[in-house]
């Protein structure tokens, strides 16, 4: 299964799906990641932006990518959406995991918007939290109670952002035991992330249907401005370190995307 997930900033897509992630990826599935901007706001862009890639590897990703939209300055707009689009075509998601419509950050909720837009050809988009959300109706639940202390430990990879109250470990945590108390699933789970649905289909076995993939239009690859993008393969460095037991230079690791 293909996975993407759609951030404004660094931390979002952590805060709001780390866990699932986590798991997609040690089960085999293949993650994607893209992230609207480097964050630069509430921090150094560049020391945020090795903190994504940190992420990436720790998740397993098969790639990140991150755009460079100015940081608080997102809105709706064709740019947006062909951006979108093209990563949305590239990825070929069987899920989609975003921000909510009605989250706290402007950034979030253009970002929220744009994607049903730059989805249209896409079954299933689910849209996640994060602690300081205020209006959201969870629908779906994801048993994060294995990995609970892996998704805290990859939050703490975003060490510029330690002094953010939402990304204190109660905080996090917190969110995960109540979505759990809430939803009364299960007393042995201890760990949920919840996702309100923005769209989802399904099949005749009632799993999650994924149609063939529209050609993206040429209209959209003409307007992407790639040049400014970073791909990286947190996949790849993760069987790196693996194999070598050693660092990776985050130099080595940022290359222009399609180079």
């Amino acid at each position: 299964m293909n996975i993407l997930s759609i951030g404004a900033h660094p931390d979002d897509i952590e805060l709001g799906c780390g866990g699932t992630l986590i798991k997609a990826a040690r089960e085999g599935h293949n993650v994607f990641m893209y992230v609207l901007t480097r964050g630069g706001a509430s921090g150094d862009p560049v020391e945020r932006t090795h903190e994504l890639i940190t992420s990436a590897n720790f998740v397993g990703a098969e790639k990140l990518w991150v755009d460079n939209f100015e940081d608080t300055k997102i809105t709706v707009s064709n740019k947006l959406i062909n951006h979108l689009e093209y990563f949305i075509h590239k990825s070929n998601p069987d899920i989609i995991f975003t921000h909510s419509a009605q989250d706290y950050h402007h950034d979030h909720r253009a970002i929220a918007e744009a994607t049903m837009e730059a989805s249209r050809f896409s079954q299933n988009v689910l849209a996640y939290e994060v602690p300081i959300t205020k209006t959201f109706n969870p629908q779906v639940y994801y048993d994060i109670s294995d990995v609970m202390e892996d998704k805290l430990e990859l939050i703490k990879v975003f060490w510029s952002q330690r002094n953010k109250l939402f990304t204190r470990t109660n905080a996090v945590k917190g969110l995960a035991e109540y979505r759990t108390f809430q939803s009364r699933l299960n007393t042995q789970l201890t760990a949920v992330e919840s996702f309100e649905v923005a769209k989802m289909c399904l099949g005749k076995d009632f799993e999650p249907v994924k149609l063939p993939q529209q050609p993206l239009p040429e209209t959209i690859s003409r307007n992407v401005e790639l040049d400014d993008i970073i791909e990286h393969s947190g996949k790849e460095a993760k069987q790196t370190i693996a194999e070598n037991g050693l660092g990776m230079q985050y130099d080595s690791l940022l290359h222009r995307h399609g180079e």
